[in-house]
């Protein structure tokens, strides 16, 4: 059952470097074979100033940089054995290097059930020093029923 106490409530903040290697092991594992994430000569030709992160990044960003997200989720009630992934935007307000070092802060935006299922919005801005570089948000769902 969802605590509603949690919504608008901050879950913390964390920080996590990006790492080169992280950018060639998401593309990989999505069979990305675009150079403009593996080659920093071709990136820099096409505009940037180093190899810049493929777009889905800041999903690597909040599972690697955030060990205690399952534990986050449990505390606003959400079932973590029956969750489904139900939806992950991005805006992106600059573009993100290897070497940053952002600082991710999660709120719980949103939250609703109903008979069916619980779905929570979790809202993480990230900021590069004081600037604000992308806001991530992931809707996780949760259908009812199963084991009480």
């Amino acid at each position: 059952m969802l605590d509603s106490s949690y919504q608008g409530k901050s879950l913390g903040s964390y920080t996590f470097e990006i790492e080169r290697g992280k950018i060639k092991e998401l593309c990989l594992a999505i069979g990305d074979t675009n150079p403009l994430f593996f080659d920093k000569e071709y990136a820099q030709k096409e505009g940037y100033k180093d190899i810049p992160t493929p777009l889905t990044f800041p999903t690597v960003i909040n599972f690697w940089g955030n060990p205690d997200i399952w534990n986050q989720m449990i505390k606003v009630g959400i079932d973590i054995k029956r969750l489904l992934h139900g939806k992950e935007e991005y805006e992106y307000l600059a573009t993100l290097y290897p070497g940053d070092v952002v600082k991710g802060d999660t709120v719980v935006e949103t939250m609703r059930s109903s008979t069916a299922m619980d779905m929570v919005t979790f809202k993480t801005t990230y900021t590069r020093g004081e600037e604000v570089v992308v806001i991530a948000k992931m809707t996780i769902v949760v259908p009812q029923g199963g084991e009480k």
